[in-house]
């Protein structure tokens, strides 16, 4: 089962106490109050209970009060007004980091973690189905795409939104329920990898061998 968490807190040094956050989708507030994400998908309040200081998944602080694109933070940079280009390919560019990724955001279904590299490595002009909208057709080549690490599978998260929790005028399609691999093992245990629940923002780590993990290829530096 994977061990999740919206934002670490601790009193203590980060390798004696961690208080995770369980992957609900929701947070709570500083006075323990779970709260729920408003009408049109802002967060109303951020994880804070014990009024400690806030990490994220690198053991970074990141402000409590933070409720906006990850990419921020990670990158020191603001997001563009308009962040993201429809390639008209199969693919979106998101212009703050340079980053490429696939529209489809559900090509290969569920699988380990040792077949979704497998099947990332594999990707190609023509593969991702005979629908037009998400059809590959960006001239890739085998090897061209990788899974993404998990600094570039956060730059998609916006802790701001919930359901998903991607940034406004994502463009992405057919995301679904459950979480995305990213390409990141646990330095302290290799056969743990971290993961991004995208409907909460939630960065949560699980075993390799899992099968329920989705798979979001990328190509593309980041800047």
């Amino acid at each position: 089962m994977a061990t999740c968490f919206t934002k670490l807190i601790r009193r203590t040094l980060f390798t004696t106490m961690l208080l995770f956050v369980p992957c609900c989708g929701l947070q709570a507030g500083e006075n323990g109050q779970v709260l729920e994400p408003s009408a049109n998908g802002q967060i109303t309040g951020i994880v804070n209970p014990h009024d400690s200081t806030c990490y994220d998944w690198r053991g970074a602080v990141v402000p409590c009060e933070f409720r906006r694109p990850y990419a921020d933070l990670l990158l020191d940079a603001s997001s563009p007004a308009t962040r993201f280009t429809d390639n008209r390919n199969g693919t979106v560019t998101d212009r703050l980091t340079g980053l490429i990724w696939l529209k489809h955001a559900n090509c290969f279904g569920m699988m380990d973690w040792h077949g979704a590299r497998q099947a990332v490595k594999k990707l190609k002009d023509g593969d991702c189905g005979a629908d037009p909208a998400f059809s590959l057709a960006d001239g890739s080549s085998a090897g061209d795409w990788r899974l993404p690490t998990m600094q570039e599978l956060c730059t998609l998260i916006d802790f701001g939104r919930r359901s998903p929790a991607l940034p406004k005028g994502h463009l992405f399609s057919e995301l679904p329920t459950g979480f995305h691999w990213s390409a990141t093992t646990l330095d302290s245990h290799a056969g743990v990898v971290w993961i991004v629940y995208f409907e909460s923002g939630t960065t949560c780590y699980d075993e390799i061998e899992s099968r329920a993990g989705h798979v979001w290829p990328v190509k593309g530096p980041v800047k």
